[in-house]
């Protein structure tokens, strides 16, 4: 029973964990932590390790500008990867402080039963994405789908992406973070030097220490979850997957009736597609298979080969420091990460969104 409601708080403490980010620029950086996987493609593989059948998908050659390869990759009708093994939630942290409603951090949460592993992949908001808004082509930061179309828009802007079926979806506020860190008496997690003077200088308050295993509460995880002009969005993201382990860490240690009341402070902010009975067979599972003791990864897509930063580039809602992805390679990364294979192939000769960018000296 107790790993049951580990697991679950676990997973909430992932839906906190997401929203924990502000607006700021695209920043590049030169440090992240990312798990890459071994680049394989559907054919390349015996017919009896693929997880299911899928039709290839071939990469986008003929494409003269960033919106047409986006659209035409994203409208394509190609199979989105999915296996019976692996169950994919869509993590959504909103953020509706100024009444925009938009998803500042997403992270996708992939469970493979039969490898007993769970990664949790960022999935990076100020990336350029196409999206059909109420029969309106728009091209904007992909967390914008979230604002005009919901969880529901979201999830199928990112499944076209990255050519994955996503299962479910779950939304949380920042209230749940503090009473979900609180409720367990805190968390203890690695802190850089440049982390602590960081927050100790916007805070004014000097109490935040460098190290490792530094205890915080559930106001001050908040604040460095929120840490931003430090370094860039692929840190902030790793500093939530920190917190997101360092949490998993401390609930292990929690007794039975501690770990229920955990659960039932953080239950009112979570809101998801699933039902109760879905919510029971997946407590069941995660029982059953000891979800709570799965090795976990952490990536961030697109990665820094698959993505470049543009500053002032053309959106539907004016002029944004964006991220310019190259979706195809992009794509057959994530699926090789999640599943182990792909059903996309990347030419050897080709013109990458970001190469069409470069060529229009935006």
């Amino acid at each position: 029973m107790k790993k049951i409601i580990s697991f679950i708080i676990a997973v909430i403490m992932v839906f906190s964990l997401v929203s924990c980010t502000e607006s700021g620029v695209v920043e590049e950086t030169t440090t992240e932590i990312i798990t890459e996987a071994d680049s394989q493609v559907v054919s390349d593989l015996p017919a009896d390790t693929l997880p299911e059948k899928f039709a290839p998908i071939s990469d986008i050659t003929d494409a003269s500008s960033v919106k047409e390869l986006i659209k035409g990759w994203a409208t394509n009708d190609g199979d989105c990867m999915s296996n019976r093994n692996v169950m994919n939630i869509l993590l959504i942290g909103e953020d509706d402080v100024d009444g925009s409603s938009r998803s500042d951090a997403t992270i996708l949460i992939s469970i493979d039963r039969k490898s007993k592993k769970i990664t949790l992949t960022s999935i990076l908001r100020d990336s350029y994405t196409y999206m059909n808004i109420k029969g309106q082509d728009r091209y904007d930061k992909t967390n914008h789908a979230y604002a005009w179309g919901g969880a529901e828009k979201l999830v199928e802007v990112i499944s076209a992406n990255y050519k994955i079926k996503i299962d479910h979806y779950a939304i949380i506020d920042f209230e749940s973070f503090v009473a979900a860190v609180d409720e367990i008496g805190g968390v203890h997690v690695n802190i850089t030097q440049a982390e602590a003077d960081y927050m100790n200088k916007t805070s004014g308050v000097n109490t935040y220490k460098s190290g490792t295993n530094v205890k915080l509460n559930g106001e001050e995880a908040l604040y460095f979850a929120r840490i931003r002009k430090l370094d860039g969005e692929p840190e902030r993201t790793e500093r939530q997957r920190r917190l997101i382990k360092a949490y998993m860490s401390e609930i292990s240690k929690l007794s039975m009736e501690e770990a229920q009341n955990a659960l039932l402070s953080i239950m009112p902010y979570v809101s998801t597609d699933c039902d109760d009975l879905e919510l029971i067979a997946l407590a069941a599972d995660a029982m059953n298979e000891n979800w709570i003791d799965f090795e976990i990864e952490s990536r961030i897509a697109p990665d820094t080969a698959n993505r470049k930063s543009f500053n002032g580039y053309q959106t539907y809602t004016g002029n944004l420091d964006v991220w310019i992805v190259d979706y195809v390679k992009a794509a057959q990364d994530l699926q090789n990460s999640i599943y182990g294979c792909s059903n996309i192939t990347v030419d050897s000769v080709r013109n990458s969104a970001i190469d069409l960018a470069n060529k229009a000296n935006y």
